[in-house]
C-alpha cells in the first residue's frame, strides 16, 4: 500500500509546465482536490499547506499558471492513478464475493456541461424544449459510463463521452475488456441483446444478470404474468434476424445460446424478468436472484454521489480537456475513499455494542481525503500513521444502517414542492459540501 504514495516517478520528477514553482504533482493534486470555493482560494490554501508540510516559504500562484499547466497535463493521468487504485484493492485487500462471482454494474448517466465552442466539438449538444418556447435552449452533454464493484465499492472502468454513443457499445468497446472469469455482471434493461449476451459468454468467459424488457423474447412473455406456475427457464436463443446473423459470424460468436429467464415479484406486486448465464440452480438458485439483482442499486447511489456529494456538474475548468480532467480525478478520488476508509469500515462492522451496524459518513471520509492529499503524496512521515490520523476522523461521525428503510416516492400528481423533495435537496447542495 505504501508504494501507491511513494510513486515518485510519477509524481514529482517531470514537470509539464514552464513554471518551475508550479510542478504536475501540484497541479494534479489540485484538480482532484476540487473544491466549489474560487481557483485562486484554493490555490493560496494549497500552498500555505504545502509551505507547512514542506517546511519552505512557497510563492502562491496565480490562478493564470494554473490555467496554463492544466492544459499541459493530460487527463490520463487520471485515469492511470483511479486504476492504481483499483489494482491495489485488489492486490492488497480481501474482495467480497457473492458465492464466488464479484459483483460487477455497469450503468451509464447523462451530465450536462459548460456551453462553449471547444466542448461542444468533443461532445454534442441537445435541445431542451418545454411549453414555454421562449425558455427553450440548448444545452451541451456528456454520457458517462462506469463498470463498478457493488460489493466494494469500486470503479474498475469509467469513461466520459459523446452522448451520442450508446451504452451497449460504451459497454462492449470499453467495461468488458476489465472481465474475468467469476465476473457476474449485472445490468438493466436498457443493455439486453443477443450480441451482449455472446460476447460476455463466449469472448470474456464471465456471466451477466440483466433484467428484461417485456417484448424482447415472445417465448418468456408468460413469466410477466405473476400467476405464473413457471419462475425458471431455461431457453435456448438464436440471431432473429439475417443482419444479426451476418455480425454474429464476422465475430466469431456463437450462433445459439442458452439462457435462463427468472421471474423475480417485487415487494409491491411489480414482475421483473431476469436472465442469466448461470444455468446451474445449484450455483444461483432461484430465490437469490430478488436479492442479487437489488445489489445493482449500489451503482446508482454511485452516480448520485459523484454527482451531489461531488458536485461532478461543477466543472473546473471551459475546455474538454478539464471536464475530462475533472471527471476521472472524481473517479480516482472515489476509489481512493473506499481504499483508506476499509480499515475503518471493518472495525464498524465489527462492533457489537450498537442497536444498529455502523459505517464511516461519507461527506467526512471525502472531506478527510480531500484535505489529506498532499500528505499521502509528499509527507515523509509513515503511511501507516496517516492512515491511524485519518481512521480517527472517520470514526468521529459514523452513520448507522438502516436495513430495510425505505422511503415513499412522490407521485406525478404531488409535483416537485413535496417536503420530501426539498429535504432530499436540502441534504445533496447545501447541508453536506466536503469541500
Amino acid at each position: 500500500m505504501s508504494n501507491y504514495f511513494k510513486k515518485d516517478h510519477k509524481m514529482n520528477k517531470k514537470d509539464f509546465t514552464r513554471d518551475r514553482k508550479l510542478p504536475f504533482s501540484k497541479v494534479l493534486l489540485t484538480v482532484v482536490r476540487k473544491s466549489v470555493k474560487s481557483i485562486q482560494n484554493v490555490l493560496n490554501e494549497t500552498q500555505k499547506h504545502l509551505s507547512a508540510l514542506l517546511d519552505e516559504d512557497l510563492e502562491t500562484i496565480s490562478k493564470s499558471a494554473y490555467s496554463q499547466a492544466r492544459d499541459k497535463l493530460n487527463y490520463t493521468a487520471f485515469v492511470e492513478l483511479a486504476n492504481d487504485a483499483s489494482d491495489i484493492f485488489y492486490k492488497d485487500y480481501d474482495c467480497k464475493t457473492y458465492k464466488g462471482f464479484r459483483l460487477l454494474a455497469i450503468d451509464g448517466s447523462m451530465v450536462t456541461l459548460p456551453n462553449n465552442d471547444d466542448i461542444k466539438k468533443e461532445f454534442c449538444t441537445t435541445n431542451v424544449i418545454n411549453q414555454y418556447k421562449d425558455k427553450s435552449k440548448t444545452i451541451v452533454q456528456a454520457r458517462v459510463s462506469v463498470l463498478y464493484d457493488v460489493l466494494n465499492n469500486i470503479t474498475l472502468d469509467s469513461i466520459i463521452t459523446n452522448s451520442k454513443i450508446g451504452e451497449i457499445t460504451i459497454a462492449k468497446d470499453n467495461h468488458f475488456k476489465k472481465l474475468i472469469k467469476n465476473d457476474l455482471v449485472i445490468m438493466d434493461r436498457g443493455y439486453p441483446s443477443y450480441e451482449l449476451f455472446t460476447t460476455i459468454t463466449t469472448t470474456y468467459k464471465s456471466d451477466f444478470l440483466i433484467r428484461m424488457k417485456k417484448g424482447f423474447y415472445k417465448d418468456i412473455q408468460f413469466l410477466f404474468d405473476k400467476n405464473s406456475l413457471v419462475k425458471d427457464k431455461a431457453v435456448t436463443l438464436k440471431p432473429t434476424t439475417k443482419k444479426l446473423l451476418k455480425e454474429i459470424q464476422e465475430q466469431n460468436l456463437p450462433q445459439e445460446i442458452k439462457v435462463r429467464f427468472i421471474q423475480v415479484i417485487l415487494d409491491d406486486g411489480e414482475v421483473e424478468v431476469l436472465a442469466t448465464s448461470v444455468l446451474d440452480n445449484e450455483v444461483l438458485e432461484t430465490k437469490d436472484f430478488k436479492e442479487l439483482y437489488f445489489k445493482r442499486w449500489v451503482i446508482e447511489t454511485f452516480y448520485e454521489i459523484i454527482k451531489n456529494r461531488l458536485s461532478l456538474e461543477n466543472f473546473t475548468g471551459l475546455s474538454a480537456l478539464t471536464v475530462k480532467q475533472d471527471f476521472y480525478a472524481i473517479i480516482f478520488i472515489s476509489n481512493l475513499e473506499t481504499i483508506v476508509t476499509q480499515g475503518s469500515n471493518e472495525v464498524l462492522e465489527n462492533k457489537t455494542n450498537t442497536k444498529f451496524k455502523q459505517k464511516v459518513n461519507k461527506s467526512v471520509s471525502f472531506n478527510t481525503v480531500k484535505n489529506y492529499c498532499f500528505e499521502l503524496f509528499y509527507s515523509d512521515k509513515n503511511i501507516d500513521v496517516i492512515f491511524e490520523e485519518m481512521s480517527k476522523l472517520f470514526l468521529t461521525s459514523t452513520v448507522q444502517i438502516r436495513p430495510n428503510r425505505k422511503f415513499k416516492r412522490p407521485s406525478p400528481y404531488e409535483g416537485k414542492n413535496t417536503k420530501g423533495i426539498k429535504s432530499a435537496n436540502f441534504s445533496k447542495r447545501k447541508k453536506k459540501s466536503v469541500f
